[in-house]
């Protein structure tokens, strides 16, 4: 039997909660069927990202319903709940007695028949008295409040507020639970913005000028943007502004030498090579096996034929490359709290602890890799987090151990508005809140002996 968009969303929150599974691989497998109609397909991307955003509040306003402590609900009935509620409250063209049906019959079917009376009856109080749904009071316990409306995990808000204060943590918080737009960079190797324009205007899509990048553009409406033509041939690739400003900060130029050390998917891999012209010579190289294939088929549909993968982890020193590189990308595994909007899920998987064990993994990533650069090459170290202990204070840490490197300007390779007194001195922190990117940081350094 069929299921329905909401079941589908349901499979898919229960995988990523319970077995730490990636919700983006999970719906790209889910809907790449050709059975399921534009509009579910819409509708379970809507859902499962809302719950996983919404997890804490939708937690909050259940437990003030509930006549059970929620280690008492059991997990398919907890996430019928919290699918159920995501959509009484935030999905206002969802009629009520459609939510609570479809979280009755699915209560059914995953948890049996007395289950379900324990679903029709909370969700029914929801709608017949909304006023328990509001966050807890704002002016008792900040954190506490920042936490449940915009759902963050309480350490997360407790840190941030000590690091950038209460407005900017609420705002951060806010900018996180907003669905971001689709960035494309324009493949130049094949095509400029106008010939992308004309291949996209098939399927309904519309292209705007991206904020900072030239080379990036903002899609909208139409249908297929992944499975079209303008995709298939390699006219673009899907790419934060923040991650494209990576690499025109590294400013590679054609004929160099570019080591890229954490290179997968590619993405950074092959807008070097863009830049570049496909002349000179890119080595990719990721610890993964399957990841580095994500890099050769992005090289492939793209046409890039100047990067070479290699399998190497990057925590390893490697003499063969000592002293040869013009230029080197550092794009750092981090904590990824740059990139909740994305990926949601993040939330969740994180404990305090984390990003700060993460600094001397980064360290020696950075260490190694600065071997690499001869004399007057530049390094560019980048992570998709918003933390200064993987960020500032790695560099830091670095240019205190080696004196023969410094950090490098760059603001002229920016646009004005970025161009301010952090990048003049080597560095940049973007944040989603400010400035309609991922949280990202950039940093670069110069080899000088």
């Amino acid at each position: 039997m069929k299921k329905s968009a909401r079941e589908i969303a349901l499979n898919i929150i229960q995988r990523t909660i319970r077995q730490e599974a990636y919700p983006n691989i999970l719906l790209d497998s889910a809907l790449s069927g050709e059975h399921i109609s534009p509009e579910d397909r819409a509708l379970v991307t809507r859902l499962v990202y809302g719950v996983l955003e919404n997890k804490l509040y939708l937690d909050w306003v259940i437990q003030r319903y509930s006549r059970l402590k929620e280690n008492k609900i059991s997990p398919p009935v907890n996430n019928i709940l919290r699918l159920s509620v995501f959509q009484l409250l935030f999905l206002d063209r969802v009629p009520s007695f459609a939510v609570v049906n479809e979280g009755v019959e699915l209560t059914k079917k995953y948890a049996g028949k007395r289950a379900s009376g324990f679903v029709n009856g909370m969700l029914r109080s929801i709608i017949r008295n909304p006023g328990k749904t509001q966050p807890p009071p704002r002016d008792k316990n900040l954190a506490l409040y920042i936490s449940v409306k915009y759902s963050h995990p309480k350490w997360m808000v407790e840190d941030w507020i000590k690091r950038f204060g209460e407005g900017f943590t609420e705002d951060l918080c806010r900018a996180n639970n907003q669905t971001p737009g689709t960035t494309l960079r324009v493949n130049t190797l094949k095509t400029d913005r106008a010939g992308l324009e004309e291949a996209l205007k098939q399927q309904g899509i519309t292209l705007r000028k991206g904020l900072y990048s030239d080379g990036a553009a903002m899609a909208e409406g139409g249908t297929g943007l992944f499975s079209g033509s303008a995709y298939r041939e390699g006219l673009f690739y899907a790419q934060d502004e923040s991650s494209m400003l990576a690499v025109e900060v590294l400013d590679p130029i054609p004929g160099q030498l570019v080591v890229d050390v954490c290179s997968a998917p590619g993405g950074k891999t092959t807008y070097a090579a863009q830049l570049m012209e496909n002349r000179g010579r890119v080595v990719a190289r990721d610890v993964n096996v399957g990841k580095l294939k994500l890099v050769e088929e992005n090289c492939k549909r793209l046409g890039v034929t100047c990067v070479e993968t290699e399998v190497f982890d990057a925590m390893k020193a490697d003499p063969s490359f000592k002293g040869k590189a013009d230029r080197v990308l550092v794009d750092a595994p981090c904590s990824g709290l740059g990139i909740i909007r994305r990926k949601p899920d993040i939330k969740w998987r994180k404990q305090r602890e984390h990003y700060r064990t993460l600094a001397g993994m980064q360290g020696r990533i950075l260490r190694n890799a600065a071997n690499f650069l001869k004399p007057g090459g530049f390094l560019v170290y980048s992570t998709c987090t918003i933390m200064p202990e993987e960020n500032q204070c790695v560099v830091e840490g670095f240019l205190r151990d080696n004196p023969g490197y410094r950090l490098c300007g760059f603001s002229m390779l920016l646009p004005e508005s970025l161009a301010g007194e952090d990048a003049k001195k080597g560095y940049l922190q973007l944040f989603p809140s400010i400035h309609g990117t991922d949280g990202f940081f950039i940093s670069k350094i110069e080899r000088i002996k």
